[in-house]
C-alpha cells in the first residue's frame, strides 16, 4: 500500500509539473511575442525609450503571467534597456547570470523553483539584430506544488493506515477459525481431544465449516476407539481371570481326590502307624501344593496401590499357574529362569503379558511337545522368549502381536489376548518380534528396557 501510494503520488506530481510548465510556457510565449514585435522597429530605429515603453506596457499587460525581468539587448549582446536600469545599464554587457539562467534555452523552468527564464532572438530578414531575456516570478506554483504534495502525503498516509487497519482486521477475522483449530489440536496433544463447541461450527460456513465438523467427527471416533479399547482390555481381563480361574479349579480338583482318600484312609486304618504316616504326608504334600497354586494366584491378580518389581520368582510361579493348561494338553512346559533377584519392571503387567505368551503357546503346541520359556538380563534389558512347536503362529495374530499397522481383533474376538498382550508390553516400550523356526513352530522375543536405572557397582 505505501508503494501504491508513492507511485500515485509520483504520477500526480509529474502531470502538474508538465501542466505547470506548459501553461507557464504558452503565457511566456505570448508575452516575448507581443514584446518582440514592440520593439523590434525601435531596435532598428537604435530608439532607447521607445524600447523603455514597450518594455513597460508589456509588463503591464501580462500581470498575471508575473513578470519579474526583462532585458533588450543588441546583436552584441549589449543592453538596449532593461526593466530594472540600475541592474542593466544602458550600453552594459549582459550579466553571465542571466546567459547562465537560460542556458541558451527558449524556455527553462525547474519544478518548484522560484523563477522561469525565457529567451527570444529578434531577427531582421536575413540578420539578428537583437535579444529579449526574460524572466518570470513562479513562488505562487511552487507554493502550489507544495501544497498538492502535502496533501498527496496525508491523504496516502490517512488511507494506508486506514487500510492497513483494514487488512489486519479482514487477517485477524479469517485466521480466527485456524486458532480455534489450532488451540483444540495443542490441548489434544496435552491431554484428551476436546469437539469444537457446536455454536462455533454452526457459524462457520464453507471450508472452515466443513473442516470443524470433520474435526469433531475425528475426536467422536478417537474417543469411541479409545472407549472400545478400554471395553476390549476390561472383556480380556475377564476371560483371563475366567480362564485362571478354570485352571485353578482344575489344579485344586486334582489332588482333592488323593486327599480325599487319604484321609479316609485314615479314618479306616488310622490305628496303624505306617498307614498313618503315609496318608498324613500325602495330605500335607497335597494341601502344600494347594497352597502353592492360591498364593501364585493372589500374587497375580491383588490390586495393590504400589507396583513391585518383577522378581526371579514371578518367573517360576508362571510354571504353576500355566501347568494344569499344560497337563490338559499333554504338553511340557520348560522355564529357563536366568534372572536374579529384581529387575525394575512392574510385575504384574509382565507377569499377564507372559502368561498370555504361554497360554497361547501352549494352546498351538501338538500333544507331547514342549513349550520353552526363558528369560535373561541384558545391559538395561529384560529378554523373554518363548517358542513351541506348532503349526507357527498366523501372520494375522503375529500382526497383532507385534502392532503392526491397522491390525485389531478379529471379528470373532480371535487374537485378542495377543492384541492385549502387544498393549502390555508397548506401554513398557517392548519390542516384539516374532520368528519361524525352520523345524517349525513360532519364536517370540520381547525385549524391554528397564523403568529405571540400574545401580552398578564401581569398577576400579
Amino acid at each position: 500500500m505505501v508503494l501504491v501510494g508513492v507511485v500515485l503520488s509520483e504520477r500526480v506530481m509529474s502531470r502538474l509539473d508538465e501542466s505547470q510548465e506548459r501553461h507557464l510556457r504558452d503565457l511566456a510565449q505570448s508575452y516575448l511575442d507581443g514584446l518582440s514585435s514592440a520593439v523590434a522597429p525601435s531596435i532598428l530605429r537604435d530608439d532607447v525609450w521607445e524600447v523603455f515603453d514597450a518594455i513597460e506596457r508589456a509588463q503591464q499587460l501580462n500581470k498575471s503571467l508575473r513578470p519579474a525581468e526583462a532585458i533588450v539587448a543588441n546583436a552584441d549582446n549589449q543592453v538596449i534597456a532593461a526593466s530594472d536600469p540600475r541592474r542593466h545599464p544602458v550600453g552594459a554587457a549582459v550579466a553571465s547570470s542571466i546567459v547562465d539562467a537560460t542556458g541558451r534555452e527558449t524556455f527553462r523552468f525547474d519544478s518548484g523553483a522560484d523563477r522561469a527564464y525565457a529567451l527570444r532572438e529578434i531577427s531582421y530578414p536575413g540578420r539578428k539584430v537583437g535579444t529579449i531575456y526574460a524572466s518570470f516570478d513562479t513562488s505562487h506554483l511552487a507554493i502550489e506544488r507544495r501544497g498538492v504534495l502535502t496533501t498527496l502525503i496525508l491523504t496516502n498516509g490517512f488511507l494506508t493506515l486506514l487500510l492497513a487497519a483494514a487488512g489486519w482486521w479482514l487477517v485477524a477475522r479469517m485466521m480466527h477459525p485456524i486458532r480455534i483449530l489450532s488451540d483444540h489440536l495443542g490441548s489434544a496433544r496435552e491431554s484428551h481431544a476436546a469437539p469444537i463447541a457446536s455454536d462455533i461450527v454452526a457459524s462457520s460456513h464453507g471450508e472452515f465449516g466443513r473442516l470443524f465438523q470433520a474435526y469433531n467427527a475425528l475426536v467422536h471416533s478417537t474417543a469411541e476407539r479409545h472407549e472400545l479399547s478400554m471395553r476390549l482390555a476390561e472383556e480380556e481381563r475377564l476371560g483371563s481371570l475366567g480362564r485362571l480361574a478354570s485352571a485353578l479349579a482344575h489344579e485344586i480338583n486334582n489332588p482333592l481326590g488323593g486327599l480325599f482318600n487319604a484321609l479316609a484312609t485314615v479314618k479306616s486304618h488310622g490305628h496303624i502307624e505306617s498307614v498313618r504316616l503315609g496318608s498324613v504326608g500325602l495330605l500335607e504334600r497335597g494341601l502344600v501344593g494347594i497352597r502353592d497354586v492360591v498364593r501364585t494366584t493372589l500374587a497375580l491378580y491383588r490390586t495393590d496401590s504400589g507396583s513391585r518389581d518383577l522378581m526371579a520368582a514371578d518367573i517360576e510361579d508362571l510354571g504353576l499357574l500355566i501347568a494344569p493348561e499344560a497337563r490338559r494338553r499333554d504338553v511340557s512346559v520348560m522355564i529357563g529362569n536366568e534372572l536374579q533377584g529384581s529387575v525394575p519392571l512392574p510385575s504384574t503387567p509382565m507377569r499377564q503379558a507372559i502368561l498370555n505368551l504361554l497360554l497361547n503357546a501352549v494352546a498351538a503346541a501338538p500333544g507331547g511337545s514342549v513349550v520353552a520359556l526363558s528369560a535373561s538380563s541384558s545391559g538395561s534389558r529384560l529378554l523373554v522368549e518363548v517358542r513351541d512347536h506348532g503349526l507357527g503362529l498366523p501372520r494375522e495374530a503375529a500382526a497383532l502381536l507385534t502392532g503392526a499397522a491397522t491390525a485389531r481383533p478379529l471379528r470373532d474376538g480371535a487374537g485378542l489376548g495377543l492384541w492385549m498382550t502387544h498393549r502390555l508390553l508397548s506401554e513398557l516400550g517392548a519390542s516384539i518380534a516374532v520368528d519361524y523356526p525352520d523345524d517349525a513352530g513360532t519364536c517370540v522375543r520381547v525385549s524391554i528396557p528397564f523403568a529405571r536405572d540400574e545401580e552398578f557397582a564401581h569398577v576400579a
